[in-house]
């Protein structure tokens, strides 16, 4: 099977012998890998089996970290790449460290807050000399090797210090300023560096020097562009981050897309999960930011191919997802790139390089519906286990033998919502052969983003059923008892809250316990027996988040109240139930003082210590 998968990929990257750099993007869809893996394992040189191994996984574009700087390196690495049927684009940062002293002095960029960072200026002689110096290199390469198309720069700022974003914005470093006053023929005073941009738009000047720096910048992207031109007209500039910031999309843009070079641009939004989401919902809202953000080149109308970025150390990031990711992005784009960070090329690296050779076959034979495929790993993103103790679901157990719970007519009820939090144990009342569907909610709270995980035990404790809904998701429990009796649902979505929307057997919430809610509870059954005369109720807030219970008898009659207050977090509200057995009710209400937020209850143990959702559902002793 080794040998065939070997051969497979061998003939995958043979493929590539004859694909022209003007068709990578268009006919041929990018497949670049950064490499962060592979080269650690030689103390960051490149040598010729990892461009090897990439060519064998299906990728078509090999880009070292790091390297940019050793022109010998990066013509080795080239004659590698087409020796191995790929291209070749050299990483490199888009800034450049400035030292301390004088010789920086004036130079450094400087953000509109005032905040220096130790980088040379974008106006700056010494950054656009260094860039100039290596890129033309790189161009003059390319000429005689022509699987060198390009270079992959990064934008983002990794410098130290106080920042407003990524590279560049407009620098008011004294370097721009000088050259603006002496254009404008205004006299300059010397400006604390906080007080730049305001001293601008104070004298209406500000649009002006924007206008006037973005010229600079063009110009100097310009005389770059026509360097490289020199020797390759074809040349690639990769820049990242797409779609871009102020110097990205007014100097970069317009300079360095031509008609026979589009400008590639790397976008990051697609690296790992938008959220606690499962893969099916991940892959379709990067598929929608892709979609949205593309649009900002397009408006612009310059000649590019859009990239979307995979990063495995992002979270949420495991193989089979980024995979799918790659497939995803390459659907609707001119390909992907990914940042490859994180694996240890002997532990993990060869999950994450099955997966990536999946996706680039599928993607150089057109499958790009694979990316809907099921999973076919467990999803580590998902949780998988329910935190409910084994020990609540045996005591549970054994208090519920005794009740006798409502007949099962089959009919689907819907509920009034009532919102529950943290774990808690539902009495489902099941009949042997008759298929149950409960739907549940699973409810935003606060700035939590979390997972609701369900799990059906039967009067045995065996699990029959266990599921997951995703945060702010629906989702249906379903299972066909093989015995009748009282089942166990437990649930529970951490921090955020829950409800039970229908269900089409009766239910019961388990407070025997404590029963945990969040917010108000308009009314909840249950019963009282014959013969109890008097029962207590016991209620429990929690610190600021106070809470009243009002208990009714059988004619809907208030028979007793009482609450938690902030320097009593618990109460016991005790009845005097007069005779009055049967269907009782409560309430779970604003307290006095505080607020209405987290709160329990749990029921007399000579009480079914059952609450439900509707009278219909009562549970009541044998």
């Amino acid at each position: 099977m080794g040998g065939l998968i070997y051969l497979m990929t061998a003939l995958m990257a043979m493929a590539s012998v004859g694909v022209s750099v003007d068709d990578l993007g268009r006919t041929v869809k990018f497949r670049i890998l950064v490499d962060k893996v592979m080269q650690p394992e030689r103390g960051w040189v490149t040598e010729e089996w990892m461009v090897r191994e990439a060519a064998e996984a299906g990728f078509n574009v090999y880009c070292p970290r790091v390297g940019y700087d050793r022109l010998e390196e990066v013509r080795r690495v080239a004659e590698w790449c087409r020796k191995y049927g790929i291209f070749h684009m050299v990483w490199m940062r888009g800034s450049l460290r400035a030292p301390e002293g004088k010789e920086a002095e004036g130079k450094r960029l400087v953000w509109s807050i005032g905040a220096e960072q130790p980088l040379w200026s974008p106006n700056s002689d010494e950054l656009w000399n260094w860039m100039t110096r290596y890129i033309v290199e790189y161009a003059r390469i390319s000429a005689e090797i022509p699987s060198l198309i390009g270079v992959f720069l990064d934008f983002e700022n990794y410098a130290p210090g106080r920042k407003e974003g990524n590279l560049y914005s407009l620098s008011y470093d004294d370097l721009i300023m000088r050259k603006f006053a002496e254009a404008k023929g205004i006299d300059l005073p010397r400006l604390p560096l906080d007080r730049r941009k305001r001293w601008l738009e104070e004298r209406g000047l500000h649009e002006e020097f924007r206008e006037f720096q973005v010229k600079l910048w063009r110009e100097r992207c310009r005389a770059l562009r026509e360097a490289v031109d020199r020797y390759n007209p074809r040349f690639r500039f990769c820049v990242y981050p797409a779609p871009g910031t102020p110097f990205i999309v007014e100097a970069i843009y317009p300079e360095w897309a031509t008609e026979q070079a589009p400008l590639i641009l790397a976008d990051a939004c697609t690296y790992g999960r938008p959220g606690p989401l499962p893969e099916a919902e991940s892959l379709r809202r990067n598929r929608e930011k892709l979609l949205q953000r593309m649009e900002i080149p397009r408006k612009a109308g310059i000649n590019f191919i859009y990239i979307g970025g995979i990063d495995p150390v992002v979270r949420g990031a495991d193989p089979e997802f980024c995979g799918k990711n790659a497939v995803m992005i390459s659907e609707i784009t001119g390909g992907y790139w990914v940042f490859y960070e994180g694996p240890k090329y002997k532990i993990d690296h060869p999950d994450y390089f099955k997966w990536f050779s999946w996706a680039n076959r599928a993607i150089s034979e057109g499958r790009f519906d694979a990316w809907h495929e099921p999973r076919q790993t467990p999803d580590p993103f998902i949780p998988q286990k329910l935190s409910i103790p084994q020990e609540l679901f045996a005591r549970a157990i054994e208090t519920v033998k005794r009740l006798k719970p409502p007949a099962v007519k089959g009919e689907r009820v819907k509920f009034e919502e009532v919102r529950l939090r943290w774990e808690n144990l539902v009495l489902v009342a099941a009949e042997a052969g008759q298929p149950v569907e409960i739907a549940l909610k699973n409810i935003p709270f606060g700035g939590y983003r979390q997972y609701l995980l369900w799990e059906v035990r039967d009067p045995s404790l065996k699990t029959v059923a266990s599921g997951t809904i995703p945060h702010a998701g629906r989702g249906v429990v379903k299972f066909t008892p093989e015995t009748s009796g009282i089942y166990l649902l437990g649930i529970t979505s951490g921090r955020c809250a829950y409800s039970i929307e229908s269900s089409n057997v009766p239910l019961g919430l388990y407070a025997g316990e404590r029963l945990s809610f969040i917010q108000a509870v308009r009314r909840l059954y249950f019963a009282v027996p014959e013969g109890v005369d008097r029962f207590t109720l016991f209620i429990r807030g929690s610190g600021g988040e106070t809470v009243r219970l009002n208990v009714y008898d059988p004619n809907g009659r208030k028979a007793a109240t009482g609450q938690t207050t902030l320097k009593r977090e618990k109460a016991e509200v005790r009845v005097n139930a007069g005779g009055k057995a049967g269907v009782w009710s409560v309430e779970l209400t604003k307290a006095d003082e505080g607020i209405l937020e987290d709160h329990s209850i749990r029921l007399d143990p000579k009480l079914p210590p059952v609450l439900s959702l509707i009278p219909e559902h009562v549970f009541e002793l044998r």
